[in-house]
């Protein structure tokens, strides 16, 4: 009798860690829609890719996610994305509204998977340090087509809304200008406390540090105003990938 019952146990509890694998899974594409192996590993906590690629291809034949090879990154990358189907199963009835996009795979470039991916290993990274409610900024929407959408926007481990950027290559100094204003604007509204440049690495993020904090005017409604250093500096941030989330 004890060893039937064990074998129960184990069946079920077997049973309720491939429907956690797959809710996780799905939670985490419901916001991003595509990722690689590697994160998704991440997300469903197992030690080993033979696991991660199991957990994932038994979700696949379900239909609720699907995967798609691309040549990129120096090689091969096969990159899993929602369905349709795992769409309408990744939402909480009770306090959601489904999602309406899905993974596309002729809609994503090479530049898209690496700005991505970096945007996804840094929200996992922030979460394990307490952030939470990590939002995409294609998620934002934008009434303004001229105003820069942060890459995402998420709480940190004491609830300040922080705008985060993931600076792989340089804009145009113009182009610095324009976002500087826009979060200037945000903040001095209350809308966001903070801004965060991550970059792949120091050397990167000092340069870009000395980029945009050398912005001396910038101009709102065709006045110039000159940037305060004291006043606004204060709330831009500047760091590696290895050094995210910093002291936030």
């Amino acid at each position: 009798m004890s060893s039937a019952r064990n074998l129960i146990n184990n069946h079920e509890q077997r049973n309720s860690r491939v429907q956690e694998k797959q809710h996780l899974v799905l939670r985490f594409l419901r916001d991003h829609l595509w990722s690689n192996q590697d994160i998704l590993q991440q997300v469903i906590m197992v030690s080993s890719r033979q696991a991660a690629h199991k957990a994932l291809t038994h979700i696949e034949k379900k239909g609720l996610i699907k995967r798609h090879k691309y040549e990129a990154l120096g090689g091969t990358i096969t990159i899993w994305g929602i369905t349709i189907q795992g769409q309408a199963m990744a939402f909480d009835v009770e306090t959601e509204v489904l999602e309406t996009a899905y993974f596309e795979p002729n809609r994503i470039s090479e530049q898209t998977i690496r700005h991505q991916l970096d945007i996804q290993q840094l929200r996992l990274k922030a979460e394990a340090e307490g952030w939470n409610g990590w939002m995409d900024g294609d998620r934002l929407g934008s009434s303004d087509r001229d105003q820069k959408r942060p890459d995402a926007l998420a709480k940190n481990k004491i609830g300040m809304l922080i705008a985060v950027e993931c600076e792989r290559t340089f804009k145009s100094i113009k182009r610095y200008e324009v976002i500087l204003v826009n979060y200037l604007k945000l903040i001095k509204a209350g809308e966001i406390k903070e801004v965060v440049w991550a970059s792949p690495n120091a050397d990167i993020s000092a340069r870009l540090k000395s980029i945009i904090t050398g912005i001396k005017f910038v101009r709102i409604n065709g006045q110039k105003f000159q940037i305060d250093p004291l006043k606004h500096h204060v709330h831009l941030h500047f760091c590696s990938y290895q050094d995210w989330p910093l002291h936030l």
